[in-house]
């Protein structure tokens, strides 16, 4: 017997299992490959953490025997040192939970089970960051299962642009703005290619991804976002690329012009990380619209039903762009003219099974 976050006592058999130890394909074939899969829940990810200080942990939630929702995990220490704080831990779930079902009760199971591990944890702030759509089933339960708000946002960016993907390519094109679709065609009579890069296959893998790094960081310096520094980025990068849950594009004329590192997370291809070199002429070759074009075409082939072309805006200008005024607006528009709707997802949010430390936590980072 549980209890609902109402109150309310419901029969139902709710299990959580420690699956920290389990094979990485088998975790990904639930955190990653079911349908609300996310590539950031991968094992490869958690792993990754590793190196930065954190211990990844993975569950399983079930509901009745069935699973329902699972959550990857990265803890850490309160305090590293003793002291009277010693047993508590941080915690913090990238793009989890990840549901597998998204009935009401499963939804709420998929809470108490979180709530749970928070408990055993010693949990100060347990920090839950899924892709839900804010106004969706999921995100309304949040408020009634004792989450609150995270205290600061995870996230740079809270939207979304997500084309649909449709099986013929006369549908697709339908999609296309008219610019769009001159532009395509600009960049295909300029004789401008694309190339997608296996990244399970090591040979093609690490010269591909060090030619990215090299894009990647100059538009980084051009265009002021941070770049990690190389060598943690190609790990990231190749531990994605090995364990298939991220593939790596390029297009350019007569060489790599522009490139794009994607996720596959569930039912959509997602726009992760981008780049052009430095003295690429984009605006006459329209390269990386031919490169959209052929991931998009792409995606649908292998089975995608969507694909995430990532945020339009940013911390400080939030929300999606209504006019010329918002800073992303050009940005906005190159997406949806590819026939991408927006979406605005669910800030971070928190559950403290003790409120007291808790709300000592969210005061702190307030001013951290």
């Amino acid at each position: 017997m549980a209890t609902s976050p109402k109150g309310r006592n419901v029969s139902r058999a709710l299990r959580v299992v420690d699956a920290t130890d389990w094979e990485p394909s088998a975790w990904n074939d639930l955190a990653v490959r079911s349908p609300m899969g996310e590539a950031f829940q991968s094992h490869a990810w958690g792993e990754l953490k590793r190196g930065l200080g954190w211990t990844p942990l993975r569950y399983v939630i079930e509901l009745d025997d069935k699973p329902i929702a699972v959550v990857s995990i990265q803890e850490r220490p309160l305090r590293r040192r003793g002291g009277p704080f010693r047993r508590f831990r941080i915690h913090y779930a990238p793009r989890g939970p990840v549901l597998l079902t998204t009935t009401p009760e499963a939804i709420s199971a998929a809470l108490d089970g979180i709530r749970s591990i928070a408990r055993t944890r010693h949990s100060v702030a347990f920090t839950i960051d899924p892709t839900w759509e804010e106004g969706s089933p999921p995100a309304l339960a949040l408020e009634g299962a004792g989450f609150h708000t995270a205290a600061r946002d995870v996230q740079v960016s809270r939207t979304a642009m997500i084309v649909p993907l449709e099986a013929s390519e006369a549908a697709q094109r339908d999609l296309l703005g008219h610019t769009t679709h001159a532009d395509i065609n600009r960049a295909i009579s300029l004789g401008v290619t694309t190339e997608r890069v296996d990244l399970t296959d090591e040979a093609a893998r690490e010269p591909a991804l060090a030619a990215f790094y090299d894009i990647h960081a100059v538009t980084g310096k051009r265009e002021g976002f941070i770049v990690r520094d190389r060598d943690y980025e190609l790990e990231q990068w190749r531990q994605l690329g090995e364990s298939g849950v991220a593939s790596l594009w390029f297009a350019g004329l007569e060489g790599r012009d522009t490139g794009a590192l994607l996720l596959h997370s569930g039912q959509l291809l997602v726009y992760f990380a981008a780049g052009s070199r430095d003295g690429a002429d984009m605006r006459r070759t329209r390269a990386n619209h031919l490169l959209q074009w052929q991931i998009i075409r792409w995606a649908a082939e292998v089975g995608f039903t969507g694909y995430d072309m990532g945020g339009v805006d940013t911390q400080s200008s939030p929300g999606v762009p209504q006019d010329q005024s918002h800073p992303l607006w050009n940005l906005y528009m190159f997406k949806r003219r590819f026939g991408a709707k927006p979406l605005v997802r669910i800030r971070a949010h928190e559950f403290a099974p003790n409120r007291v430390l808790g709300a000592g936590w969210r005061l702190a980072r307030r001013f951290r």
